[in-house]
């Protein structure tokens, strides 16, 4: 008998089903715009079909300060919850209220980016324990770094498995992509990658979010941008 016939296009019910995602995250974004980032990007959404590269429960403190000695993790963006979920999808790390929420309150770029973990000394015990921790669990802090050295946030994270180690691969991997996507726009070849509907979504959300995070402290960069430039004799 003849050979089979082999054919150039995608199985039908491949083909569909791509369209029905895109589909899908067409009218998430739409939700999203029309409720002026307060729906329609929820965990489930952003994980898509593809999921997520970390997820979990942390406590954020803002900057290189110190947290409050009274109120343990102080009132990020002015909220008093202490705990947030964190989900780490394409270039941003989102940052909801918790895992049921309709939308993240901001998103962290984590392009030029390094999570470094602090020694255990550094690290702040939580009044109340992270879900699946007991008051025995330890907890360990990383720090969300610029290519200068700045602390931009700090997170604490129950040392339940390796949760701050992930997170941390997470954020290298994120950066990395990140890293790679803006060079390849330089050369003009941001479109020679196929990119999942689910991750065009996620760094469109993320890009969006990212200016709902809480003021940046002043760090290196902008004190050396505001500093005279030297004499010939210096300063």
């Amino acid at each position: 008998p003849p050979p089979p016939v082999k054919s150039d296009f995608p199985p039908p019910r491949r083909s569909s089903l791509v369209k029905r995602g895109s589909a899908l995250f067409a009218a998430a974004r739409a939700s999203f715009v029309r409720s002026r980032g307060q729906g329609g990007a929820s965990v489930d959404q952003l994980r898509g079909t593809s999921g997520s590269k970390y997820e979990g429960y942390a406590n954020i403190h803002r900057g290189e300060g110190d947290f409050d000695a009274f109120n343990i993790f102080s009132f990020c963006c002015g909220s008093r919850s202490e705990l947030y979920f964190i989900l780490i999808k394409g270039f941003h790390c989102f940052v909801f209220e918790n895992e049921d929420a309709k939308s993240p309150k901001y998103a962290i770029e984590l392009i030029n980016r390094k999570a470094v973990i602090q020694p255990s000394h550094d690290t702040v015990i939580p009044r109340v324990p992270h879900p699946g921790a007991t008051h025995d669990t330890g907890y360990t802090t990383v720090h969300l770094e610029t290519s200068l050295g700045d602390v931009e946030y700090k997170f604490t994270f129950a040392n339940l498995e390796n949760t701050a180690s992930e997170f941390c691969n997470a954020v290298a991997v994120a950066s990395n992509d990140a890293s790679a996507e803006k060079v390849r726009e330089r050369l003009g070849h941001q479109n020679l990658l196929h990119k999942r509907a689910s991750m065009k979504f996620a760094n469109a959300i993320g890009a969006a979010k990212a200016k709902d995070q809480p003021d940046a402290p002043v760090g290196a960069a902008e004190v050396m941008a505001g500093m005279p430039a030297a004499g010939p004799g210096g300063y």
